[in-house]
């Protein structure tokens, strides 16, 4: 009866470490999962963590999208007006130097027909002074400098003769005008006759 006893004991104690070792693997199997499940936990918040930061960095990328988009509408809006604007401007350049042609033209013009009447007047005093044979009238082309300034005539600076001396002037320094007796209406005279003029009278 002990040998019996003995031999149920020796077969539970082989048992329990059967027992016991599959215990050991189920718990390491166990642990194995877990750890596997840490892993997943960890990957899992890793991912939504780079989801969350891809969302928001989507978000900003479609609002600098929207921006851009605004800013290159306002950029062709005032590459137009820019394009408009410079139509305008050669449009108007044009029209002004049109009208400098024009205004040239008209000054030109008013200086042939200025200068046609100052002919005519220089005819007609040249010939009331070799009718009365007073005073010496200088010749237009032997006369290129001012008698009283010494500036040369050019087209700007016109021959002037003095209708009592007879010499040729620049406007400036015959820009008088005195009544003579050979004159119905007040002539041009330098600035000397005028002085000596308006000392007679």
């Amino acid at each position: 009866r002990c040998k019996e006893m003995d031999g149920v004991r020796t077969g539970a104690e082989e048992r329990m470490k059967i027992l016991g070792a599959e215990a050991a693997k189920t718990e390491e199997k166990v642990n194995g999962v877990e750890k596997e499940l840490r892993v997943e936990r960890e990957w899992r918040t890793s991912l939504q963590e780079a989801s969350m930061s891809n969302a928001e960095q989507i978000s900003k990328l479609r609002q600098e999208i929207r921006l851009l988009r605004l800013v290159s509408e306002k950029y062709m809006e005032l590459q137009e007006e820019h394009y408009a604007l410079k139509e305008i401007c050669t449009e108007q350049k044009r029209t002004l130097e049109e009208l400098g042609g024009q205004l040239s033209a008209a000054k030109l013009a008013a200086v042939e027909l200025r200068e046609a009447a100052d002919n005519a007047q220089h005819q007609h005093d040249l010939h009331q002074h070799q009718q009365q044979g007073t005073t010496t009238w200088a010749n237009d082309r032997l006369v290129t400098h001012c008698k009283s300034c010494n500036r040369e005539f050019n087209i700007t600076r016109r021959k002037h003769h003095c209708r009592h001396c007879g010499k040729i002037f620049c406007n400036g320094c015959s820009d008088n005008s005195m009544p003579l007796p050979n004159s119905t209406k007040p002539v041009r005279v330098c600035d000397e006759c005028y002085v000596f003029l308006a000392g007679r009278y």
